[in-house]
Formats: C-alpha cells, sequence, structure tokens
C-alpha cells in the first residue's frame, strides 16, 4: 500500500501479458544491475536513502529512478488504482468499522479488484484475471478470506472476469512489484503534490501509461459506516463499487499484472513462480509506501 503515514493511501496494480512481464524481468534486472547497483527496489528506501541507497547522492537516486520508470513505460502496462483520504478513513471509518476490517488495505484491495474487472468488461476483453499482491502479513491473510464472498456480490459479468483466489509474494523476489511500488509512489505524488511533478520529475515518462482509478471518496466511506454502525453488512455497499468514481483514461496508475500465455514470470534466481495459468492475465499489485 503506498501512503503509510502520508495523506492519501493508495493500491495499484499493473496488467500485461505473461510473456511480455517475462521479457520485462530481465530488462529490470538489467537497470538495478547498472552502476551504482542495488540488489532491488523499494521507494521507501530511494526516498529516505538508505539499506540500498545508503551513501547514495540524490541526483544518482533520481537517476536510478529515471532507469527503473524508462522499463517500465517501456513494457506499457495498464494500471489500475485505488485510492481514499488517510484523514477522512480515520475520521468516518476508523471509529466504526470492525477491527478485523480496520485496516484501509482491505477496503482498497476489493475495490480495485473489482475495477479492473469492470475496466475489463468496458474493453471487451473476456480473459478472468489473476491478481498477485506484495506480501502484507495477517492483513493480507484477512482481505483475502472474503474473496469468494465478495467475488459471489457481484454480477454475473464482472464475477467472470476475476480469476483465481489472490496470492501475495515477496517483491524482492517478484520483480514486477517493485515497479508496482514505483507506479503506486509516483500516483500518490500526482495525487498530493501535482505541482510538484514536471517533464524533470524522474516518473515523469509514466504519465503516459494507460490507467483505470476508483477514489473511495467521503461519500462512499460515510455509507461503509453508516452500513456497520446500524449493525448491517456491507454487502450491498460492495456491490456498487464499480459505481463509483472512475477514469479511463491515459495517464499515471500504479501496481503490476501479468498477462495471458503460458510463460513464466522470470525471478530471482532460485524462485520458482507457482503462475501457470493457461490463457489469464495475472494482475500484481502494492500498496505504495
Amino acid at each position: 500500500m503506498s501512503g503509510e503515514g502520508y495523506k492519501t493511501l493508495l493500491l495499484a496494480g499493473c496488467v500485461q501479458k505473461y510473456s511480455v512481464w517475462a521479457d520485462f524481468c530481465f530488462a529490470w534486472e538489467a537497470a538495478l544491475a547498472a552502476e551504482p547497483s542495488i540488489k532491488y527496489f523499494k521507494m521507501r528506501e530511494a526516498r529516505a536513502l538508505i539499506k540500498e541507497f545508503a551513501g547514495w547522492t540524490a541526483q544518482q537516486r533520481n537517476d536510478k529512478i529515471t532507469l527503473l520508470a524508462k522499463v517500465l513505460a517501456q513494457y506499457k502496462p495498464s494500471v489500475t488504482y485505488a485510492w481514499i483520504s488517510r484523514v477522512e478513513f480515520d475520521e468516518i471509518v476508523e471509529p466504526i468499522i470492525p477491527y478485523m476490517l480496520r485496516h484501509p488495505y482491505i477496503l482498497l484491495f476489493y475495490p480495485l479488484i473489482i475495477k479492473q474487472a469492470e475496466w475489463q468488461h468496458v474493453e471487451g476483453e473476456k480473459v478472468p484475471t489473476d491478481f498477485v499482491f506484495d506480501e502484507q502479513g495477517s492483513v493480507g491473510v484477512e482481505a483475502v478470506v472474503w474473496y469468494c464472498h465478495f467475488r459471489s456480490l457481484q454480477r454475473p459479468h464482472i464475477s467472470a472476469l476475476m480469476g483465481s483466489t489472490p496470492i501475495f509474494r515477496d517483491d524482492k523476489l517478484v520483480l514486477p512489484l517493485q515497479a508496482a511500488d514505483l507506479a503506486a509512489w509516483h500516483k500518490r505524488r500526482c495525487i498530493e503534490n501535482p505541482g510538484e511533478l514536471n517533464s524533470h520529475s524522474p516518473t515523469a515518462v509514466l504519465e503516459d501509461l494507460n490507467y483505470a482509478e476508483v477514489h473511495l471518496d467521503r461519500q462512499f466511506l460515510t455509507v461503509i459506516a453508516t452500513t456497520r454502525k446500524n449493525g448491517r453488512g456491507s454487502d450491498e455497499t460492495m456491490r456498487r463499487v464499480p459505481m463509483w468514481s472512475c477514469a479511463w483514461t491515459r495517464g499515471m496508475g500504479a501496481g503490476r499484472v501479468w498477462g495471458r500465455g503460458r510463460k513464466m514470470l522470470r525471478c530471482r534466481p532460485g524462485f520458482t513462480n507457482a503462475i501457470h495459468k493457461i490463457g489469464n492475465i495475472t494482475v500484481i499489485g502494492t500498496i505504495s509506501s
């Protein structure tokens, strides 16, 4: 999730074919290895110049981000993201919602998945999408427990495009997750500090990616809080998620998705990707931090 400690909490997913992601991984790994080299990319470390970026200058950091952003843009993933205001979440939802659902990740998790299915339907895509997210510990486990239930609440043409139960993987090993982190951070900056972005920004090249977004605004959060406060479930609320604010446009999104075909994604040596689905699109998602 992007935005822990910031004004915006954002979850993103990038979509592309399996075969394209496989080629992407070679290019991403080459960019990581370019001097000065890093073993993996995490935007949190890059911002703070710690761990992999310890001892770097700000210019060296920006040059590396620029290089990685160009690699991501080259492979042209479509991007879906869901976001909420931290202030509005803390004010409206956090005091009301049950403890197990109190982390904002879960509120973003299902709107992102449903929005991706809605986008596919609009575009005439008939292939279901599988989701791969970066590891979230117990929060991820709690989120995915509800998957079959929320899928059953959707209209048939939407549920048909929601693939297998989402899985979680180590972003140090599954390289597209690192790219999603980069994209999520860029989108959050677009929302919070639009005046800072220009053609010279390290991630400016990501502006041309196609994206869809869903903003869980104050009205939506109020509906959730009200239904919970009155002792009712949120089934009807989640059925309506695809109807809320959405943009189909060119511009920035955040996240990662793997595409169709049998070819497996290339990850770190010694790590075997478990995705062997034939014909499925896979989304790789992350939360920007």
